[in-house]
């Protein structure tokens, strides 16, 4: 058994798909404090099985993934129901179709840090409000994942609109090297943003990820 089983074990007895625990009642749950890294780092929660054992025997054997908050001290742990426990160095190929918002989150970051070649994870990049769904550990690399769909299947979403409007703000806040969004379900929605308001898009790329097929475009043309 390992150091940090006993979190695995109470998220599986939990009967809850999301848990939101402060630091300090994670290190209730394990019987001793986290260590300072893991209060400091976000690559400390990287659900990477591969590089830290301590999220393998914490939550990712059990089927739950992590979203660390270090601002204000909190970890949010999210049931993975249809997800195996994936390394995010696996030479993975989508093939489901239908899948939840989280799912896609999870799958995109696998994908785009094999794109990058380098782990991303979810975090904060310095001086910018935002929790972002994936960033290297170094802040070079910083995007976002959004799974959106047209209203009833074929009217423009303005709320989404604005969202997508807010996350390019805010990415170019940054200055990361590396600056993107990544969209998945139904690739009109980015699309017709960037008819509409491409022109203020200065740095950043957008993506379209076809689940289906396992390959993701720039939606300048590209296919990855």
């Amino acid at each position: 058994m390992g150091k940090y089983s006993k979190l695995g074990v109470h998220l599986k007895n939990s009967e809850k798909t999301i848990l939101k625990l402060t630091f300090d009642e994670v290190g209730s749950i394990l019987g001793f404090p986290l260590p300072k890294s893991a209060r400091t780092y976000p690559a400390w929660w990287a659900n990477n099985a591969d590089s830290h054992t301590h999220t393998l025997d914490g939550w990712l054997a059990m089927g739950w993934k992590a979203r660390v908050d270090l601002t204000n001290q909190i970890v949010v742990f999210t049931k993975k129901e249809k997800l195996a426990v994936i390394q995010q160095t696996e030479d993975y190929v989508p093939t489901e179709v239908s899948i939840s918002a989280a799912e896609f989150e999870e799958k995109a970051r696998i994908f785009m840090s094999k794109y990058y070649s380098g782990p991303l994870f979810a975090g904060k990049y310095p001086g910018v409000p935002k929790i972002f769904d994936m960033i290297s550990a170094e802040n070079k690399i910083v995007g976002d994942a959004k799974f959106y769909t047209m209203v009833r299947g074929k009217f423009l979403p303005p709320a989404k609109f604005a969202t997508i409007a807010e996350h390019v703000w805010l990415l170019e806040k940054t200055e990361a090297k590396h600056r993107f969004l990544i969209f998945g379900n139904d690739k009109r929605v980015p699309e017709e943003w960037l008819k509409r308001y491409g022109a203020l898009v200065d740095v950043l790329e957008f993506f379209f990820y076809d689940i289906g097929a396992g390959k993701i475009e720039s939606l300048n043309g590209t296919k990855i």
